[in-house]
């Protein structure tokens, strides 16, 4: 039995209190849904900059009766008294709200830094003064910058590229030396996908946007020649990553960095194959459109997860084609 099926075992007979910052958006709403699942009590703070409320549907039917397991707090973490309401009474702390977009951080730096930094220090100090046992933050593989092809380890040297790199990277920073007796958790997310991701938005992830134009018969566009590789890891095995980061045994505190991916590098060219497989007749005869490479994008990105799988226990469940499978199925 895996360390995640332990802990999927016994977290029903022991709750915890869980907060979700950004909890209506894509991987934090995935988040409350799974603790909600598995008997937790579980707070959500989100401003609903991006994030949507139809993506609380689900956990929106636990915050009713006596003693509710869900409470959402329509709130911004760049307020620190509602960084504080939030944390009060909290075991754990799930750090997701951010403003996700390479792009939108060079149109918008100074937004970038109140949300991903200013942000975020205010719900590490809030998370700390309220006692929280253990703080786990969405980091990225952006800070890694540019690497040579192959997999990317967390001791490689970082070069962040990006005013959102910038920011996870001082996200770290600030973990490492404010986080006290608080064990602090960093995960550096490769490039996450799977349902709720809005399609819609230009910043969205490159699969949701792909597969609405092929289903849609609209011309994808590819930034660049398509041999840019990236590491997709599936929305389910990010939750399985920050629950076995919440919990793990460290008896120290102190903070960790692990890179959460599936250790396979896709090429732009075949994720389009995979994408094509994927959504069936739909997309036939689509082409997609090559253009020049935007700034700020990484031309690698691979995840080495020996240090998540030792350490963790984190074992990635669904391959790029599961993820692809399942995501299209709900969507269908």
């Amino acid at each position: 039995m895996s360390r995640y099926e332990e802990l999927r075992g016994s977290l029903p007979s022991t709750p915890l209190r869980w907060v979700v910052t950004g909890g209506a958006g894509f991987i934090g709403s995935h988040l409350a849904d799974a603790l909600l699942a598995l008997g937790q009590s579980v707070v959500v703070l989100d401003n609903f900059l991006t994030g949507r409320e139809s993506n609380l549907e689900a956990a929106c039917r636990h915050s009713f009766g006596q003693d509710p397991s869900f409470r959402l707090l329509k709130g911004d973490i760049r307020d620190m008294e509602q960084c504080r309401e939030a944390c009060r009474g909290a075991d754990v702390v799930l750090h997701h709200a951010a403003l996700v977009s390479v792009p939108r951080s060079f149109q918008e730096p100074h937004m970038n830094n109140s949300c991903n930094i200013t942000g975020f220090l205010n719900m590490l100090t809030a998370a700390q003064d309220a006692g929280v046992r253990s703080f786990v933050f969405a980091s990225s593989a952006a800070v890694y910058g540019r690497q040579p092809e192959g997999p990317i380890g967390e001791d490689a040297p970082l070069g962040p590229l990006s005013p959102y790199a910038v920011a996870k990277r001082a996200n770290e920073l600030y973990a490492s030396v404010l986080s006290g007796g608080m064990t602090a958790t960093g995960l550096r997310y490769m490039n996450v996908f799977g349902p709720r991701q809005d399609p819609g938005s230009p910043y969205s992830g490159v699969i949701s946007i792909w597969s609405r134009c092929l289903l849609e018969g609209k011309t994808p566009v590819v930034y660049g020649d398509g041999k840019t590789t990236r590491d997709f890891i599936y929305v389910d095995d990010v939750v399985q990553a920050n629950i076995l980061a919440a919990l793990r045994e460290d008896p120290k505190g102190g903070a960790s960095l692990f890179n959460i991916g599936t250790g396979r590098a896709v090429s732009l060219v075949e994720l389009i194959s995979a994408l094509r497989a994927a959504s069936g007749k739909a997309c036939e005869g689509v082409e997609p459109r090559y253009e020049p490479e935007r700034e700020g994008d990484i031309r690698h990105s691979q995840a080495d997860i020996t240090l998540a799988k030792s350490l963790l226990g984190f074992e990635p469940r669904y391959t790029l084609e599961e993820g692809l499978a399942q995501m299209m199925g709900i969507r269908a």
